[in-house]
């Protein structure tokens, strides 16, 4: 979904990661990296669109009562790996 040379930026304090997540991580002892590998944490879906189109989809969004909230943004990858959580 993301051409080369991109990558993503998620800020993770944009959505609550519902307890099952934290249950999980505790009682599995899994480490922050692992959780975000493995697992969705609370995201279902995502849509990858252009910041210019974005406020009309959320309208969209809410018109059709679907939860929504932006999660991060395409950034230029850099070295390292190309999806940075924070």
């Amino acid at each position: 979904v993301v051409p080369d040379g991109l990558g993503l930026h998620v800020d993770a304090s944009s959505w609550e990661l519902p307890p099952v997540f934290r249950w999980l991580q505790r009682e599995g002892n899994v480490a922050d990296a692992e959780m975000w590998r493995t697992f969705n944490c609370g995201i279902g879906f995502v849509l990858v669109v252009d910041p210019a189109a974005a406020a009309a989809i959320e309208g969209e969004l809410d018109r059709l009562e679907l939860g929504h909230w932006r999660i991060g943004a395409v950034v230029a990858a850099g070295d390292g790996e190309r999806v940075r959580i924070g």
